[in-house]
């Protein structure tokens, strides 16, 4: 797979022999970024569009569930995943709550599986951006026509107004799509 075609996905640990492995299990199927920190992940977000974020739970200074809540505020269309080696239920549910999680996993992993889940989230990513867009030239055709009726002088007739309110039923369901939310609810993989 060409590096254009690759999902690009950031992954956060602090811990280097972590980082290591997951490069060495995903470098083949997506475009990897890396951090060792919470604040490191923000400045690549800002500085690359990101599909996927995956990060460690545990980290020091800024934890997984609070670098997924920055994501969440500044970076919404990333999807987000976030792993650990700990089971703390309440911070499990912090950070699906607050950071709008895609999936929790938790470590170990099964190498196969974590990367039909990042594939997933991948593509989860492309489906979001698609229906954005379809909103977006919906509401930019639904205004051209409107537009164009009201320069031709027929936009007072009422097979028009019917077909203009057409457009914009149209319309607000597109957007009602394209504003669902990325999470899917959490699962443990």
């Amino acid at each position: 797979m060409s590096t254009d075609t690759k999902p690009p996905i950031l992954i956060v640990d602090d811990e280097p022999d972590v980082l290591f492995s997951l490069k060495g299990l995903l470098r083949h199927d997506f475009q990897l970024h890396t951090a060792e920190s919470g604040e490191e992940a923000l400045k690549i977000l800002q500085q690359h569009s990101i599909h996927v974020i995956m990060t460690d739970q545990r980290m020091p200074g800024m934890t997984g569930t609070e670098l997924m809540q920055h994501a969440r505020a500044e970076f919404p269309e990333a999807v987000r995943i976030v792993f650990t080696g700990y089971a703390d239920i309440k911070a499990v549910v912090e950070a699906i709550n607050s950071g709008g999680l895609y999936k929790y996993i938790t470590k170990p992993w099964d190498p196969d599986e974590l990367i039909a889940t990042l594939h997933r989230a991948a593509k989860r990513y492309r489906q979001h951006a698609t229906k954005l867009k379809f909103a977006d030239d919906l509401r930019t055709f639904v205004n051209d026509v409107a537009g164009l009726a009201e320069a031709k002088g027929i936009s007072d007739s009422a097979e028009f107004t019917a077909l203009l309110d057409r457009g914009r039923q149209l319309e607000a369901h597109a957007n009602a799509l394209s504003d669902s939310p990325l999470a899917d609810g959490a699962a443990n993989e």
